[in-house]
């Protein structure tokens, strides 16, 4: 049963991380999007995945704002949002990044952002977003883990995934991609620095580290006390952005930026920031990337 399980497992990433997006990076980018939309509605694919990331909805989030009869549906456009990283990743690194650019829609200028925090969250078919910004000359910095070598063993083709996203950040950001260890200490000095630093607020914080909680989906959600107390400090001004599938159905993005705003205090940004992420959460909660980390999040 064991070696079954790992057979399957392996061809499921193979599918998924391997021969689906690098089948799209031949195709153009409409012809890829239909397939990627006829290929989510496969049952099988990502189909213990999206199961608990729905049961988990079921259960945190806010009572109705997801259809329980809405199932299928819902699973369907979660595993879009999966798949569509994955291939934009893929054009981004065999040199079609123009293209994952045009089907991004832009509700605001994205120069707005320019030398201010953009302050996001895991959401959507986000992987984009730095290629985005470097194309716009915001000069992106951001945090980033390096994939544990574990995986290379026991999921070797998602592992490929992980090194393609590591190579990609570093391509793009250069000497302002931050690997994860004493990140801290160099964040406060880049938000002195031009360009534009990228935030995600919404991680579990690191056991024993101070945190803020703020209200999200009727809850105590907990945040991160270091990085709010370092940007109320300095008075750094920052953006929120959601880089979201677009709800038309085609498989593009659109873009949403609000700001700027100026944090009096690191509690009072974390109040504005739970707002923020509790309004999306609660109208279109398939787009968060990290329900499967909901236990850690929220408090019990």
């Amino acid at each position: 049963m064991r070696a079954w399980n790992y057979m399957t497992r392996q061809m499921a990433d193979f599918l998924l991380y391997v021969l689906i997006p690098g089948l799209s990076v031949f195709l153009p980018t409409a012809w890829s999007r239909s397939l990627l939309a006829r290929i989510s509605a496969c049952g099988w694919l990502l189909s213990a995945k999206s199961d608990v990331a729905w049961n988990l909805t079921q259960e945190f989030a806010v009572a109705g704002s997801v259809d329980p009869g809405n199932e299928k549906v819902w699973k369907k456009r979660w595993k879009q949002i999966e798949l569509l990283d994955v291939r934009d990743l893929y054009l981004m690194s065999f040199g079609r990044s123009r293209a994952v650019l045009a089907e991004i829609e832009y509700g605001a200028p994205l120069e707005t952002a320019n030398d201010r925090v953009m302050i996001g969250m895991h959401w959507g078919p986000s992987i984009s977003t730095l290629k985005m910004m470097a194309e716009a000359g915001l000069a992106p910095a951001f945090l980033y883990r390096s994939p544990a070598t574990q995986a290379l063993r026991r999921r070797p083709f998602y592992y490929l995934f992980l090194s393609m996203a590591s190579r990609h950040l570093e391509k793009t950001m250069k000497e302002r991609a931050i690997e994860v260890g004493g990140a801290g200490r160099r964040l406060g000095p880049l938000l002195d620095q031009p360009g534009s630093v990228v935030v995600l607020m919404d991680a579990p914080p690191m056991e024993g580290r101070p945190t803020l909680s703020g209200p999200v989906l009727n809850r105590e959600a907990v945040f991160g006390a270091g990085f709010p107390t370092i940007l109320a400090e300095k008075h750094k001004e920052y953006m929120f952005y959601a880089l979201s599938l677009h709800p038309d159905g085609s498989l593009r993005k659109k873009l949403e930026l609000r700001g700027p705003f100026t944090a009096d205090d690191a509690q009072s940004f974390v109040q504005d920031y739970a707002g923020f992420l509790g309004e999306h959460l609660s109208s279109d909660p398939v787009q968060w990337r990290i329900w499967h980390a909901a236990g850690q999040f929220f408090k019990q």
